[in-house]
């Protein structure tokens, strides 16, 4: 199942990744439809780790069917835009 972008609840995010690029962005905790996101944005998925389901892990450019934490809507990532490339988070700040 995936909800309307326009009717979830997000969250500011900023995350780091492996190759150094610093993205921010919003978090929602589900899976989005993509026909509800903002023209000039791009979806993401957040892995989290096998031990914990709080820390992301990763980003990738397409879904994620294991260990799902969330979608990340941003900016197109220039570093990301082939589907199914899959980055490292090194760090992240969610915001108030």
């Amino acid at each position: 199942m995936t909800y309307d972008y326009n009717r979830t609840s997000k969250i500011r995010m900023s995350i780091t990744l492996e190759n150094g690029v610093k993205v921010e962005g919003e978090f929602l905790e589900l899976r989005i439809s993509v026909d509800t996101i903002p023209d000039n944005k791009e979806w993401y998925q957040i892995r989290h780790s096998d031990e914990d389901w709080i820390a992301p892990v990763s980003l990738k450019r397409g879904g994620i069917m294991v260990n799902f934490m969330g979608t990340f809507i941003c900016n197109p990532i220039e570093s990301m835009k082939e589907l199914g490339i899959e980055l490292d988070i090194i760090d992240y700040k969610f915001f108030d």
